[in-house]
């Protein structure tokens, strides 16, 4: 059965024409794919190249990218991928790694590592992925500019995004953040995310220099009365602040905010704020942050004309609706016949 699965996927992804070489990865006993090791893969790819990882009880370790590479899972959401998900420790960018992808898997950090040979780690696009801890850009000045973080599950309190001094351009936007962000110059943004706290107060904020922070949610399940700021200078701009304990949060400087406000999500109860995957974070109809963001799109995570996916399937892969073996009773040596169809997330 490992063996049809992977058959199937391989089927669907040359059914939707990507260009660039596929390599598979399954670590699993018998799985039938072209590597048992992600590093390896790596290794053995070229520059453009897309790795396809597929879900797993096992982690796939930590790894090393040196070239521009598209390294892809199919989500984080282990119910809608089969019970498993493709999960790794840390990810360390070397070398010339510029514009690599990192899609719809489970990680604990990212990083940049030392740059042996032409060292470029710029436009890095992280997307679709629970990251379990941190996200960290080079401590060398304009290594690492330019990256966009998007669309990702930050799911521990200890989260830091930190983009490390003298790095210019980080878009980090429609994320759902349970953490903090440091070291934002004036070249970038932090746009339509959900900033969620459980605690009675909260650095959001670090060593930021007027950086522009607009469209965003921030929740609070605790005492919290201010939105923290630590040696940090931001612009907010078309925020919400909300907290469902029902403290008063001192209001944010800047415009167009929405203090103490209930977004009315669709479905977020009080009990349940902090379990993410089974709310549903869409604004309800009379929410105060319909088209109210400064771009006129919805404040928090589907503003932006972004399609946020809670579970992380990256977008532009096909994916299995339904598999029905037409004969379940097969001769060793025979064909198994089975019937697919599909359809392409956007």
């Amino acid at each position: 059965m490992k063996t049809l699965k992977i058959t199937i996927l391989c089927t669907l992804l040359n059914l939707f024409g990507f260009s660039q070489t596929i390599h598979t990865v399954d670590n699993r006993d018998q799985s039938g794919a072209q590597f048992t090791d992600l590093q390896t893969a790596i290794n053995t790819a070229s520059t453009g190249d897309i790795i396809q990882v597929h879900p797993s009880p096992n982690s796939y370790e930590s790894i090393t990218i040196d070239k521009t590479l598209t390294i892809m899972g199919l989500g984080h959401n282990s119910d809608v991928t089969g019970g498993e998900i493709a999960s790794l420790n840390t990810i360390t960018f070397i070398n010339n790694s510029a514009g690599s992808q990192i899609k719809g898997l489970s990680i604990n950090n990212i990083k940049c590592g030392t740059s042996s040979t032409s060292p470029d780690q710029t436009n890095m696009h992280i997307i679709n992925n629970r990251i379990r801890s941190n996200v960290t850009g080079s401590t060398t000045d304009n290594l690492s500019d330019g990256w966009i973080i998007e669309g990702n599950y930050f799911s521990s309190t200890s989260t830091n995004i930190n983009s490390q001094t003298g790095t210019n351009n980080w878009q980090i936007k429609n994320n759902f953040l349970r953490g903090s962000i440091t070291n934002l110059n004036n070249t970038s943004i932090v746009t339509n995310n959900i900033f969620l706290t459980t605690f009675s107060s909260e650095t959001f904020f670090s060593y930021c220099s007027n950086t522009l922070v607009n469209n965003n949610i921030f929740l609070s399940t605790g005492t919290l009365t201010e939105i923290g700021l630590y040696s940090s200078t931001i612009t907010f701009v078309s925020n919400i602040t909300y907290s469902y304990y029902g403290a008063t949060i001192s209001p944010l400087s800047g415009s167009n905010n929405l203090d103490n406000t209930n977004p009315l999500f669709e479905n977020v109860p009080f009990e349940s704020v902090t379990d993410f995957y089974i709310n549903d974070f869409n604004l309800a109809s009379g929410s105060p942050g319909i088209n109210a963001g400064s771009d006129g799109t919805d404040i928090g995570l589907y503003g932006n004309n972004f399609a946020f996916d809670p579970n992380g399937r990256p977008n532009l892969t096909p994916y299995a609706e339904s598999i029905t073996i037409t004969n379940s009773v097969v001769a060793p040596g025979q064909t198994l016949n089975v019937d697919f169809t599909a359809t392409q997330k956007q």
